[in-house]
């Protein structure tokens, strides 16, 4: 079973070559206004792309109370180079008693096809299994979403379900169906070996 309380004592503070993955504070809101505002970033998420700065704000504030009621990390992904917010990544979703997690993550536009969220959930997948001890790791996606299907087969993550029509988008207007990935600490080691 996850040791919650060691995991979520002092939020983690993650690095790869062009990130720092941190805690989210109030100054990021109005970053995350101009992420979550983005038709094109909203286009697979089921929502309608954020109208308002306190939007922004409470969800920002989501963020930082899922770490203090250990429900969630969600990490803002900042740029090295310029300091700037590129998005958001996510293992959410926890079941303690099945030592597994759900993976998630935004990016701004700007950062797509960079490789960029591939490391990061390189990254957060390393996390998760090695510091948090997690046992698998679940992805949810739109079918529809070729390049986050992508990143999930880079990392090893392959499909083990398939739902259809399960999930209502408002902006489409229409029922969507929802693929689900999947990978195990052991094959994550595997990989690590080859």
């Amino acid at each position: 079973m996850l040791a919650l309380e060691a995991i979520f004592t002092t939020f983690p503070t993650l690095e790869t070559d062009r990130c720092i993955l941190r805690e989210f504070t109030p100054d990021d809101v109005p970053a995350m206004f101009a992420l979550m505002s983005d038709a094109q970033v909203t286009r697979y998420l089921g929502r309608q792309p954020m109208a308002t700065m306190e939007e922004a704000a409470q969800r920002v504030d989501n963020f930082i109370h899922g770490f203090a009621t250990q429900s969630h990390l969600v990490w803002a992904v900042v740029s090295k180079e310029t300091g700037t917010l590129l998005g958001n990544g996510t293992l959410w979703n926890l079941i303690p008693e099945h030592d597994r997690a759900e993976l998630g993550y935004i990016l701004m536009p700007a950062a797509w096809g960079k490789g960029i969220a591939t490391e990061i959930c390189q990254m957060m997948v390393q996390f998760g299994f090695t510091t948090m001890g997690l046992h698998s790791i679940e992805a949810q996606i739109d079918p529809e979403n070729s390049g986050s299907r992508r990143v999930l087969e880079k990392l090893g993550f392959v499909q083990e379900g398939y739902y259809r029509e399960n999930f209502y988008d408002p902006t489409q207007q229409h029922y969507t169906d929802t693929a689900v990935f999947s990978l195990l600490v052991g094959n994550w080691r595997t990989r690590l070996i080859k």
